[in-house]
Formats: structure tokens, sequence, C-alpha cells
């Protein structure tokens, strides 16, 4: 591959440009890989074959393996050249989040490195690379947008077709075996190798760790309520579950103005912290279960049973608005547990609460089994259901308006991960929100 000439647009990248070379340069080629590792960040492109990095790894697992007891650690990869669609992201945060877990004892041939986000800046770009450019920042999103597929013409860029299904591989072991990224952006690593539509170029000014709760949760909880179905000002608005995504969605809520959010979620803390972000009513689904629908329906009766004058029939109340964020349970809690592990149950109280004209909003995943919907209310009925993992994200055009919400301090991404930890302890990170004894974490890197 012809090398192309390297252009850094940060400060800290021009100091670093000045330590690149001679022996330094020549190890970021191929010359001594273990000299790249000392260079951070690198401002060269080329082929990057060679360079060495410290990744975590999951391998083969057999069923029923907690994740302390998971054969996944911290390895040396050696990278193979860049392919001309790829690029090479130095990490500095990577979103832990609660549906990758169960990854970490998952069966990988080959190891593949785990974590489906992180944010960082771009050392190194492919000969065909357009989008980003040396010394960026970039997010690495969950779901990428390439703009020209089915879906992403149509509007539905967060149901993107090319991502890639089988991802390629990115480098080797000490032994020679090869290395795949989960999900083709393995965050969990000092180096991503990454396609580039998975990149989104960030010009706002936002802390690493804050602007990583945008790869997964935060961006797809504001997108329930930014996205696809926007809130209304002076909406009723149900989250059901307050994780980081459900914690997002009631920001995004407050953030469009909506006028009543209930916030229903079986820990304390969560429920807590939902409240100083914008919940107007914290529910507890494990006291007086059965009620529970009743219940907010009753806070959402409007103010009139006119239906002359705008009003509902009092049979028919509810908020038009209901995100869902709760999902299976992939470990059991050693917090508060809910009152339903398959999340079944959220489901069916998001579909009853929903008015007859409003939005459900379906986000979560690990689901595990069925429920019932009335029959008439599907053929013949006026509610709106919307599911999908980024729920109408457009992410190029999003994350950069997601990103300005922090930055301008309407939208409080650190509450989404307050924990951090070390690349070396990230089965800790995977194990306390497995637990759910925190709300988020994420793993950084000096």
């Amino acid at each position: 591959m012809a090398v192309r000439k390297a252009v850094s647009r940060r400060s800290v990248l021009k100091k670093a440009a000045a330590a690149v070379g001679g022996g330094a340069a020549a190890g970021l080629l191929g010359g001594d890989p273990t000299a790249a590792q000392a260079q951070a960040p690198a401002v060269l492109t080329g082929t990057q074959a060679g360079r060495r990095f410290r990744a975590f790894m999951c391998f083969q697992n057999p069923p029923n393996t907690s994740i302390q007891d998971a054969r996944s650690s911290v390895e040396t990869v050696t990278m193979r050249a860049l392919h001309p669609d790829r690029i090479v992201v130095r990490t500095e945060a990577a979103q832990v989040c609660y549906t990758i877990v169960g990854q970490v004892v998952g069966n990988y041939t080959p190891p593949a490195i785990l974590g489906h986000s992180a944010v960082g800046i771009v050392e190194a770009i492919g000969s065909r690379v357009r989008r980003v450019e040396v010394g960026d920042r970039v997010l690495l999103a969950n779901t990428p947008q390439c703009g020209v597929c089915y879906n992403c013409l149509r509007g539905r860029s967060d149901r993107c077709m090319n991502t890639r299904i089988e991802p390629d591989v990115i480098g080797t072991l000490a032994d020679g075996t090869e290395v795949i990224q989960q999900h083709d952006r393995g965050g969990f690593a000092e180096l991503i190798v990454t396609p580039e539509q998975y990149a989104i170029p960030i010009f706002y000014d936002v802390p690493p760790v804050e602007l990583s709760m945008l790869g997964c949760s935060g961006a797809c909880g504001l997108g329930t309520t930014i996205g696809v179905a926007p809130v209304e000002v002076g909406a009723d608005v149900v989250v059901l579950g307050c994780g980081p995504l459900g914690l997002a969605a009631v920001q995004g809520a407050r953030i469009k103005g909506a006028s009543q959010i209930i916030a229903v979620e079986p820990i304390a803390a969560r429920r807590a912290v939902a409240q100083q972000l914008g919940a107007t009513t914290v529910i507890d689904p494990n006291v007086d279960t059965d009620n529970v629908v009743a219940r907010i329906r009753d806070l959402c009766r409007g103010p009139s049973a006119r239906t002359w004058a705008g009003g509902r029939p009092a049979a028919q109340p509810g908020p038009d608005f209901v995100v869902e964020a709760v999902g299976g349970d992939i470990f059991p809690p050693k917090e508060v547990a809910g009152p339903d592990p398959t999340g079944v149950l959220s489901l069916q109280w998001a579909w009853q609460l929903c008015s007859s004209a409003g939005h459900v909003t379906t986000v979560a995943v690990s689901q595990r089994g069925t429920f019932s919907v009335p029959a008439g209310q599907w053929s013949n009925g006026s509610k709106n259901h919307h599911p999908g993992n980024f729920n109408g994200v457009s992410t190029l055009r999003d994350v950069q308006l997601f990103a300005r919400l922090i930055e301008k301090g309407q939208f409080n991404a650190r509450a989404l991960g307050p924990d951090t930890f070390p690349l070396d302890r990230t089965k800790d990170a995977l194990q306390v929100v497995a637990d759910r004894t925190t709300v988020g974490a994420a793993i950084v890197f000096s």
C-alpha cells in the first residue's frame, strides 16, 4: 500500500509527531513493534503490519461459566497489514454495556477482542478512507451508517444493513492464532482496527469517558425519545428500566419538554438517579406489582374525558410515549431483582400502558418467552410500536447533536457510567455491570 501523508489536527498529536522519527518510525512500520507501543499517540499511516497492542481476549468457554472463571484475558496482539477501508484508533475509553456481559463467557473460534463501541484518536487510515483523518477523535458506534444500503436510504440508518456479520482477522497472538474483534471493532484494546463506517468524527469538547456513553446505551436511550417517535412538548412519558439506556431516555424526555416522566425501576439507587436527571415520579415495580399498570394509568389521566373537547374517555387513560428498557436478566443480579427475570412482563406492561394513539418504543434485549396482544388491537388499533437497537438514530447526524448536548450541559452522560476500570480489570468491570451494583462502567486507557 502506498504511504499517505499524515495530517495531525490536534496539539497532542503535533507533539507526538516530533517524537515519531528514526527508530520510532521504524517500529511503527514493522521494525521493532515493542517500540511502537511506547509511542502514544502515533501519526503515521501505511501498512501498520507488526504493531503490537494489548487487548482483552475471549476464548472458548463451556456452558454456565462465570465471568471470573471465563477463559478471557489481556493478551498481546500483533497487527496485520491495514486494509484499505479500515482505520487504526488508539482507544481512550470504551463503554461496558450490560448487553455484552454474557459474551465474555462465549465460545470463540478464533478468539475475539470484546467491546462493541469506543472512543479514541485516529492514528492511521487505509487508502480508501474518506470520512476521517489522522488526528480526529472518533466515536466507534454500536451501529454504523453506510448511507447507501436499503435501510439507510429509507430513513432507518439505525438498522444499517452493511454491518459486517463475519469480522475480519486483524492480527495474531504470539503462537500465530488469528484474532478477530467483536462486531469488527473490539473496544477493550489499546488499538482498534475498524471499518470506516463505524467511525464518527466528533468536533465538540467532550471528555472521552462521557463521549463513550454514546457508543451504545446513551445514544440508544436518546433515540427512543428524539429519534423514530420523538416525544412531544407537554407529554406524559413512561420509562421502564433505569439502567444507562433508561436514564438516557429519561433525559431525552426532559430535553424534549415532557411534562410528566414516570420512571419504573426496582433498584433504589437508580430511581434516585432518575429523579436527579428529570423523572417526576419513580415507581418500584416490586411494590404492588399487580397494580403497577393501573397506578401509572391514573397518573396519566387527562384533565377532561369530554371527547368533543379533545379529551379521552375515562376508560382509555395512559401515556402517549412508553419506553421499554428492561430486557431479560443475562446473569442474576446481586442488587434487587425486578419482578420478572425473563423481561416479558415489562413488554406486556409497555403495550398495556400505551394510550390508544400513543407510541411504544422497545430497545432492550435478552427477553425470553412470549406475551399476548389482543387480536383486535393488533388488527384494528392505533397504537404504534417502534422496535430496534438505535431506534431511529441517524449515527452521523445525531451523535454530533448528542455530543453537543453533553458539551452544553443538557445531557449528563457521566451519570450513565460512573465507574472506570483499567484494561487489566476488564473482568471486574463486566462483573459489576452484570451484578448491577453500579449504573454503568467504562474501560479507560491512560
